[in-house]
C-alpha cells in the first residue's frame, strides 16, 4: 500500500509540472508583437509671395466728441432744468445757481448810481461856467458807478449754466456717484455734465483691451457700407479706460448713414517677394518661434523669425528660404 500511494503521488506531481510548463508556453506564445507604422503628416510648402498687414473692423457714423459743461461761478444749485440724455440747443439753460448774494450787491450799487446821477444832474442845472471842475468830477464818478453796476449785472449770467453746443446732454456724477442736484454747493469749474458736439460727424471703431498695431494718426483706411465705398484717414485715437476709439474722417463728398452695417479696412503696408507660410505652421514656446520641417520623412524643428501676420498667413523674415515642406498637424 505504501508503495502504491508513493507511486500515485509521484504521478500526480509529474502531471502538475507538465501542466504548468504547457501554460507558461502558451502564455509566451500569446504575447502580441506590434510593428511600428509610418507617420502621416498634413503638410504645406513655404512660398515666395506677397503679404499685407490688414485689419477689418466694424464701424459706425457718429459724434465722438463732447464738450464739458462747467459752472462759471461758485454757489448753491437752485434748479436743474435739463435731464440726462436729453437733446439740447446751444444756449439752452441747463442749470441755475441761487443769486441772492449778487442780487444784494446789484441793489446796493444801483443806489450809488442813482445818487451819482442826482448829484451830476444838480450840478448841471446850476452850471454857470465857474463850477466846471465840480461838474466834470461828478460826471466821472457817475460813469464809474454805472460801469461797476453794469459789470455786476453782467456777472449774474455766470450763475446760469448754458449748453455750449447742439447735442445730447449727459449728466455727470461726483466722486460718490451722485448726480449734482438742487441745493448742492458747487465751486467754479465744477463739471455738471457734457454735451455731444453735433457740428461734425466722424466714423469710429473701437478696439477693446489693446490698440491696433501700426495704426496711427494719418493711417489710410477703406470704408464700405452696402454698395458705397470711400477712402478715409485716421484723425484721432481716443483712449478711455481700456478701450481705443479710432476716429476716421472720410474723404470729402462721401455720404454714409448712421444706421446699417459698416466695415473699416485698415491697410497698413504690404511686402512683395517674401517667404510666406500658413500661420498654423508657426509654433510658439515662450519667446521661441519655430516650424516643423519634413525632410526625408523625418520631422525637424527649425527656429524662425516672423514679420507680418495676415490671418491665415505669416511672413518669415529669418530661418527659411522658401520651398520647404512644413508639417501643419
Amino acid at each position: 500500500m505504501k508503495k502504491f500511494f508513493a507511486s500515485a503521488l509521484a504521478a500526480l506531481m509529474a502531471l502538475s509540472a507538465a501542466g504548468c510548463s504547457d501554460k507558461e508556453e502558451k502564455q509566451q506564445i500569446e504575447v502580441p508583437i506590434y510593428e511600428a507604422t509610418a507617420m502621416t503628416y498634413s503638410t504645406a510648402k513655404s512660398e515666395i509671395s506677397s503679404i499685407s498687414q490688414r485689419y477689418i473692423m466694424d464701424g459706425k457714423y457718429t459724434n465722438p466728441y463732447s464738450v464739458p459743461v462747467k459752472f462759471s461761478a461758485s454757489g448753491q444749485i437752485k434748479d436743474v432744468l435739463v435731464s440726462s440724455t436729453q437733446e439740447v440747443k446751444k444756449g439752452d439753460i441747463i442749470c441755475t445757481l441761487f443769486t441772492d448774494d449778487i442780487d444784494s450787491k446789484i441793489e446796493d450799487k444801483k443806489a450809488y448810481v442813482d445818487q451819482a446821477q442826482k448829484t451830476y444832474s444838480k450840478l448841471l442845472a446850476a452850471y454857470n461856467g465857474t463850477n466846471i471842475y465840480e461838474c466834470e468830477k461828478a460826471r466821472v464818478e457817475l460813469e464809474i458807478e454805472q460801469f461797476e453796476y453794469d459789470e455786476l449785472v453782467k456777472s449774474k449770467e455766470k450763475y446760469n449754466v448754458y449748453a455750449p453746443c447742439d447735442g445730447l446732454y449727459k449728466a455727470a456724477t461726483n466722486n460718490w456717484g451722485v448726480k449734482l442736484d438742487k441745493f448742492v454747493n458747487v465751486n467754479q469749474g465744477t463739471v455738471i455734465g457734457s454735451v455731444t458736439d453735433n457740428s461734425e460727424s466722424f466714423i469710429t471703431c473701437i478696439m477693446r483691451e489693446q490698440p491696433l498695431q501700426n495704426v496711427n494718426f494719418g493711417t489710410h483706411v477703406e470704408i464700405t457700407q452696402g454698395e458705397k465705398t470711400s477712402a478715409g484717414i485716421v484723425v484721432d485715437i481716443i483712449k478711455e479706460n481700456r478701450d481705443y476709439t479710432y476716429v476716421i474722417r472720410p474723404d470729402e463728398g462721401a455720404e454714409f448713414m448712421k444706421i446699417g452695417e459698416m466695415k473699416i479696412y485698415f491697410n497698413i503696408y504690404s511686402r512683395n517677394d517674401v517667404v510666406v507660410v500658413p500661420t498654423k505652421a508657426v509654433k510658439t514656446v515662450g519667446q521661441r518661434k519655430f516650424v516643423n520641417l519634413l525632410i526625408d520623412g523625418v520631422k525637424i524643428e527649425q527656429d524662425v523669425e516672423t514679420g507680418i501676420v495676415d490671418g491665415n498667413n505669416t511672413e518669415i523674415v529669418g530661418g527659411l528660404i522658401g520651398g520647404e515642406e512644413l508639417i501643419l498637424n
